[in-house]
């Protein structure tokens, strides 16, 4: 048989099929043709050698903001995601009723990168730093977000709200209450943003389903997950128990490494790690999902177990079809291949907590449905040690 591509002597990561061995990997029409231990080159059009490199799913990114030139935050999605080895990006509620139809056609659409989105309840979604979006909880209209979810079925995950007092003033329970409503209606999961909120997180945890997300899980604001003695409180172990989903959602301010030390050695992990990159962060401390991945590779967790957390799970717990976020044969050919570089890195929490590292996963290139798309830089100088200066 003839392929369009074949991914020579990689060491292939696939947690959806729990392979961690050396393999060749072959792609034909934009899909996984074979994975085996030796896949003849003769009849490729095309060959990457990855001796040396790692080979794994196209990563899923579950909290991202790529409604460029529109929410205040966003950044391009290429540059970001695809040229980075994240081939799904799920925008974390940028667009909401009212600005979803722009955001699915000039982004969505134009993108090479696979872009989703939680819709926000609020219509306007996410504008403008200093006026939040839901401090007039008049934006926040069940009907019109169930109706732009269903005309825009194809691309929404889900519902999010941000529960934060500068953007939602005191509105944060009747704003939850909203986003319920239109995710019970929707049979979608709701992501909440928590951190720097009115009312206490337990309220918030309580009302969850089993597979609503909470991000920024271990942000290090007041009320977070961990009470005044650093123990992870009891709504948030009830919340886990049935099904609830403890993201990382990074971002500029909403990951502490001594929060997440905190949780780990108490025995609650995160369900799904994603980086929250946006304008506020892409140099730093967020840099890009690999990078937030390397931080739990320093944390404790195997290069597989952390790949998984930014692939395959994330890619379940949104409901995507299972040829997302995985290398089996007839999937999406969505591969990212990554150096494991090995030597002294510096990882910056979101709080200014530093922790000095020794394992980075940094891009090589990307194929979507069998596309090649190589990184614009490597290694930030702020992870090795040699910022800018100024």
């Amino acid at each position: 048989m003839t392929y369009d591509l074949v991914i020579k002597n990689g060491t292939v990561i696939d947690p959806s099929q729990k392979i961690c061995e050396k393999k060749d990997i072959a792609v034909a029409g934009g899909k996984i043709a074979a994975v085996n231990n030796y896949i003849s080159d003769g009849n490729s059009h095309d060959v990457i050698e990855a001796e040396g490199l790692l080979v794994t799913p196209g990563l899923v990114d579950l909290h991202v903001h790529v409604w460029w030139g529109v929410a205040h935050l966003a950044i391009e999605a290429d540059p970001a995601c695809v040229y980075r080895g994240v081939t799904t990006a799920i925008d974390a509620g940028s667009s909401g009723s009212n600005t979803i139809a722009g955001f699915h056609r000039y982004v969505i659409d134009q993108a090479h990168t696979r872009v989703l989105a939680f819709l926000h309840i609020s219509g306007m979604g996410q504008l403008d730093n200093n006026i939040g979006e839901l401090e007039d909880i008049r934006w926040a209209r069940v009907e019109q977000a169930i109706e732009a979810a269903e005309l825009h079925s194809d691309v929404i995950v889900g519902i999010k709200v941000r529960l934060t007092e500068n953007i939602v003033g005191s509105n944060d329970l009747i704003a939850l209450k909203r986003a319920l409503e239109a995710g019970q209606e929707l049979n979608k999961p709701v992501m909440i943003h928590i951190g720097g909120s009115v009312n206490q997180v337990e309220e918030f945890l309580e009302q969850l389903r089993p597979g609503d997300i909470v991000t920024h899980s271990f942000t290090g604001r007041p009320h977070g997950i961990l009470d005044n003695n650093n123990k992870v409180i009891d709504a948030a172990w009830d919340a886990m128990n049935r099904g609830v989903i403890f993201d990382v959602g990074h971002g500029a301010g909403s990951f502490s490494f001594p929060v997440a030390e905190a949780c780990l050695e108490q025995g609650l992990g995160p369900g799904t790690v994603s980086s929250d990159v946006h304008r506020y962060n892409i140099r730093g401390p967020v840099f890009d999902l690999m990078t937030t991945l390397s931080k739990y590779i320093h944390l404790g967790y195997s290069i597989g177990d952390a790949i998984a957390l930014g692939s395959s799970i994330p890619s379940a717990a949104v409901g995507l079809p299972d040829n997302i976020g995985t290398l089996k044969i007839g999937a999406d050919a969505d591969i990212a291949i990554i150096e494991h570089r090995k030597g002294p890195i510096t990882f910056s929490d979101a709080d200014g907590n530093e922790r000095n590292g020794n394992q980075l996963l940094l891009p090589v290139e990307t194929l979507r449905k069998g596309k090649r798309f190589n990184p614009q830089h490597s290694a930030h100088p702020n992870l090795l040690g040699h910022p800018h200066r100024h």
